[in-house]
Formats: C-alpha cells, structure tokens, sequence
C-alpha cells in the first residue's frame, strides 16, 4: 500500500477570473472569496480530502506537528505562522503556497511533511528540519521538490549568495550561475545531506512557466498562489 498520495497543482481547473484565473489559493487578495472556497474545495477532490491543515507562511524555519484537532472549518480561518507542518494522522491534507518559492513534500513510514522554502527558510535548513521532526529513519523518507523558479531566472543579489555560502560554505557555489542560484537545487542537496535518498525534483520554472504557474516575479506580485498537497493514506487508501 503506498504511504500517501500528494500533487503540486497549477493555475488550470478553477473557477477565478482576470488576474486570478484560473485555480487561485490566495487568500489574501481581492479574488472573491466564493471563488477562493470553490478552488480549495476543487484541490480537496483532486487529492480526494477536504480535510485541510495550512499555515501563514513568513520565511521561517518553524515546523508544527499538526493532527485533526487543526484542520480548518473554513479556509479562511485564521492561521498559525509557521512555514512547514508534520502529521501522523491520516487523511489530513497538508497544503503549502508557493509562487516562485519552493514547495517541498516529504512521506515516511507513517509519517508526511509539507514545507514552503524561500531563500530565507532554505539556508535556515527548513528542509533537513522537517526530515528531523518527522523522527524516522532519514534513508526511508522520500521527498518531492515541486515547481518553483529556477537557476534561469532566479536573480538574486550578494545578501543571498551570503547566506547560501554560510549555510553550505564553498560547496554552495556549485549552485551559483553568475547573478543567479539554483534554489531548488540547494534544498536538493540539504536534503541528502540530512540522508534522505530519494528526491525528485520538478524541472519546471514557475517564472518560464507563467501561463501555468503562478510568478510572483513575472506578475510583480498581482498573482494567485500554487499549492503542494500531501495527504497521509489511512487503511482504507492505497
């Protein structure tokens, strides 16, 4: 029986117009809100769970263990900040927004994860921490690094550089292209570092790719949100 079932969605199959269209998951913006709760309610049929547990993100590096008592009444509830979530309850949708930053999912032996990683979460190691609080062995993990910008057009000035060097040191400048960083490709390598051995990693640039994925950079900033979705399999899944 497979451990869980995820998805990274896009911007097809919803029902926003305009600027949002078409499978807007922001929240924070002036999609009407009846357009918002029929997108989610569209994901929840996708991963077939209506059962949803996400969070205010702010580049953080905090990680919560979540279970059914904080899954929302309405997905416009207010939320917890934090930037990843890990669960040993099933049928649980763990969901992160991401928009050029980096969604992570992660399963293990009766265990799922789901991070946000910014440039400011990845060199923080978000990404090794979320395999930490999952508390398994790291060699049975397995992770998904969906759509996100890449080291094509992910520019980005010295602070970031700085900081990838201080997290990795000299061996961060294999994900140096000039001005730009592989950002995908450094929470790749953070997450073998931490032992995780199989990760899969999305080829597609979310800025390249912006009539199917959301761009924060593309838009500046006027733009709905993409998701990553995992779900734990209960005994009745698989």
């Amino acid at each position: 029986m497979e451990i869980s079932r995820h998805l990274f969605t896009d911007r097809r199959g919803g029902v926003s117009r305009g600027a949002y269209a078409s499978l807007n998951l922001r929240r924070s913006c002036d999609d009407p809100p009846e357009n918002v709760r029929e997108n989610f309610c569209r994901v929840g049929d996708m991963i077939g769970c209506q059962s949803f547990v996400f969070l205010s993100q702010q580049h953080t590096d905090r990680i919560l263990h979540v279970d059914e008592r904080d899954a929302l009444q309405d997905v416009f509830d207010p939320l917890v900040e934090a930037d990843g979530m890990v669960t040993r309850t099933p049928e649980l949708a763990l969901m992160v927004f991401a928009a050029d930053c980096v969604p992570i999912l992660l399963e293990g032996p009766g265990v799922v994860a789901a991070v946000h990683a910014g440039w400011r979460g990845t060199v923080k190691g978000i990404a090794a921490k979320a395999v930490r609080e999952m508390e398994c062995d790291p060699a049975s993990v397995r992770a998904w690094i969906g759509p996100a910008i890449g080291p094509c057009c992910y520019q980005v000035g010295e602070e970031v550089r700085e900081a990838m060097l201080e997290c990795l040191g000299a061996e961060a400048r294999a994900f140096f292209q000039e001005d730009r960083v592989d950002l995908k490709g450094f929470n790749r390598r953070l997450l073998e570092d931490s032992g995780v051995r199989e990760v899969e990693v999305s080829p597609i640039c979310t800025m390249c790719s912006h009539e199917e994925y959301w761009s924060h950079r593309y838009t500046g900033g006027v733009r709905g949100v993409q998701a990553g979705v995992i779900v734990l399999n209960g005994e009745s899944k698989g």
